[in-house]
C-alpha cells in the first residue's frame, strides 16, 4: 500500500509525485494524504512563467550625509521592446538642498542611442522618502550617483555630488 504524505507542498509537486509513483490523484484518500477536497488534474500545466528578478542597489556610502539613495533595477518591457527599469528611492536626511539620484543609462553595442540621464529627486523635505520608477530603451550599463542641489525651471542643478556606481 502506497502512502502519500502531503505537508505544505504545491499542487504541481503533488501531481509530479503522483505521476512518478504511478498513482492517480483520486487514489489518495483523506486519511492517507491529509488532503481534503478536490483532486489534482491528471496532466500538469505546461507554460512559461516569467519572474522578474530585481537586483537591489545601495548608494549610501558615497560621501553625502544628507542623502540616502537605494532601490532596485530589473529588465522590463514596453510594448514589444525590452527596457531597463530602475525603481529608485531617495531619502532626505537634512534640511537645505534637495536630495537626488542621477541615473545614467548607456546603450549597448549596436544600439547607437548614446547616454540618457534622468534625475530622481525629493522635494518633500527632511525625513521624507521619494520613490520613482524610471525606464529606458538603453540596455547597456547603468551608472548611478547621489547628488544634492536645487531645481531651476525644468532642470536640476547639482551642487554636491557623490561617486558613480556602475551596474550591469
Amino acid at each position: 500500500m502506497r502512502r502519500l504524505v502531503a505537508v505544505a507542498i504545491t499542487s504541481g509537486a503533488l501531481v509530479a509525485g503522483l505521476c512518478a509513483t504511478g498513482g492517480t490523484a483520486s487514489a489518495a484518500t483523506e486519511s492517507q494524504a491529509g488532503v481534503v477536497g478536490q483532486s489534482a488534474p491528471a496532466v500538469a500545466q505546461s507554460g512559461t512563467v516569467t519572474a522578474q528578478r530585481a537586483v537591489r542597489f545601495d548608494l549610501r556610502k558615497s560621501g553625502l550625509a544628507a542623502t540616502t539613495g537605494y532601490g532596485s533595477y530589473y529588465w522590463g518591457r514596453y510594448g514589444k521592446y525590452r527596457t531597463r527599469v530602475v525603481n529608485a528611492k531617495i531619502r532626505d536626511n537634512k534640511r537645505g538642498k534637495y536630495s537626488c539620484i542621477r541615473i545614467a543609462f548607456y546603450s549597448r553595442k549596436g544600439q547607437n542611442l548614446g547616454r540618457e540621464d534622468i534625475f530622481v529627486y525629493n522635494r518633500s523635505g527632511k525625513g521624507t522618502t521619494a520613490t520613482k520608477a524610471v525606464q529606458s530603451y538603453r540596455l547597456g550599463y547603468i551608472a548611478m550617483r547621489e547628488c544634492e542641489g536645487y531645481v531651476k525651471g525644468r532642470r536640476f542643478i547639482e551642487t554636491a555630488k557623490g561617486g558613480w556606481r556602475w551596474y550591469r
